[in-house]
């Protein structure tokens, strides 16, 4: 749409969003925080490749980082009002999965 000229003359860009609890036609805003931030963080965690004869003498990474990803989702659950705008996302890239040691 760009490169077709939708564009074109445009001074700005608005985002809004919608909140039921205001009446039809307003705009509000608030003290503190109103936009989005970006944050980012790297985390390692390591496992130890097994055997399906010996899972006990493995150390599971998949498992481990399926936990730290829930447990980073129940922090806005749990900790802050669910009426207050919040999220958090977790995305990346994995470079070596391997069940080879």
């Amino acid at each position: 749409m760009i490169k077709e000229g939708a564009l074109e003359g445009v001074g700005a860009i608005f985002g809004m969003h919608v909140d039921y609890q205001l009446p039809t036609g307003s705009i509000s805003s608030h003290p503190g925080p109103t936009n989005a931030v970006v944050c980012f963080f790297e985390a390692k965690i390591e496992g130890k490749s097994g055997n399906a004869a010996s899972p006990h003498l493995s150390v599971d990474s998949v498992v481990a980082t399926s936990f730290a990803i829930l447990a980073m989702q129940q922090l806005i659950s749990r900790e802050d009002d669910p009426h207050h705008s919040q999220g958090v996302y977790q995305g990346g890239r994995q470079f070596i999965l391997s069940s080879f040691p």
